[in-house]
């Protein structure tokens, strides 16, 4: 007897794909996941290659958006691909690297336990002004400065101290290679409710090939960084959420968060201004194959969101995976792999 088929929605579209109204499906089959903590399959040869860009004299042409005069839209998804992936899958190549809270941050670093009970329905973070709130925020994308695109994003721990983390499809079209950016972008961490703890704009965003050319679900996560407000660089203000980078099995404990629009499969109205998040223990997804699925009604708008895992009472985790795709008819969100590849990128958004 064959699977029933249903459909694999973006999460959140370039911001809000799906997130403010329709959106196209991604193709697949069967409804129900795999729930197995295996590990993931065999690693590919080669890695895949980084599409860049940089800013640099365009820094000023962001700077004159104003987006609270911008009208929200979705983005289109692009139809689903043919043909079988094999996933990149867990090697050799490890990264964990610790989060931190905002400088001269009264809050201890050794507090243990904050979400205790697993919640498939997405409920309203309330505690903002303190991690994670303060380290996850919304991200905008526009071409024209009128009609923008949201999605979200993390600050994670960086050399540069100025380094986020989010969907690739949150920064790229998933077509067109370098010429698939947006034109404009802004960050705004900690967004509730029309506030937030400034707005950032884009100096560099790298996202992998396979996303930028070929709407490769497994590779659909990118980084950025974000200019400095004076001297001081974002993770100074925010603190940073670590990465656990590599993982060998794919069953564990996350908090996941978001900015949806609306809930899935249900359709009911979120809004798009306050931070949502859901908690449970991650299975093994194959949307994409070789990935993380979890359950959790945050629809579109909460693409790039991350998973974090180990979640101290502090709001101080590790990102191992995001938001990145929903089904439509059940309440399976899904994360691609966060390995070598992931690694690849962190390392080129730094350099």
């Amino acid at each position: 007897m064959r699977p029933s088929k249903t459909r694999l929605l973006i999460a959140g579209g370039a911001a809000g794909a799906l997130a403010i109204g329709g959106g196209v499906a991604y193709a697949a089959t069967g409804s129900s996941p795999t729930h197995d903590a295996g590990k993931v399959s065999a690693p590919s040869s080669t890695g895949p290659g980084i599409i860049s860009k940089d800013f640099g004299s365009g820094m000023s042409a962001q700077a004159n958006l104003d987006i609270s005069k911008m009208k929200l839209k979705p983005m289109p998804v692009p139809a689903g691909q043919a043909g079988g992936v094999t996933a990149e899958s867990a090697d050799s190549q490890t990264l964990n690297v610790d989060g931190s809270l905002p400088e001269n941050s009264p809050d201890s670093l050794s507090a243990q336990g904050s979400v205790t009970a697993a919640s498939s329905t997405a409920k309203v973070w309330t505690r903002h002004g303190k991690a994670p709130a303060r380290t996850i925020g919304r991200l905008v994308a526009t071409d024209d400065g009128k009609t923008g695109y949201f999605c979200t994003a993390t600050v994670i721990t960086s050399h540069n101290k100025s380094t986020v983390w989010t969907a690739g499809h949150c920064v790229h079209k998933g077509h067109g290679g370098a010429n698939g950016f947006f034109k404009y972008y802004a960050f705004q961490p900690d967004f509730n409710q029309g506030k937030s703890l400034g707005t950032y704009y884009l100096n560099a965003i790298r996202v992998m090939a396979p996303w930028a050319n070929n709407r490769d679900l497994h590779y659909d996560f990118a980084a950025f960084t974000v200019k400095k407000h004076g001297r001081t660089p974002i993770q100074s203000v925010t603190g940073a959420q670590g990465v656990s980078f590599g993982y060998k099995h794919r069953k564990y404990p996350f908090v996941s968060f978001g900015y949806p629009d609306h809930a899935l499969p249900s359709g009911k109205h979120l809004g798009i201004d306050r931070l949502w998040y859901c908690s449970g223990t991650s299975f093994a997804s194959n949307y994409p194959s070789g990935g993380l699925g979890m359950w959790c009604s945050m629809g579109p708008g909460a693409s790039g969101g991350p998973w974090l895992y180990g979640m101290k009472s502090n709001g101080i985790g590790r990102v191992a995976g995001i938001n990145s795709t929903h089904m439509t008819k059940t309440l399976q969100m899904n994360s691609p792999y966060l390995g070598s590849a992931a690694i690849k990128l962190y390392k080129a958004i730094q350099g």
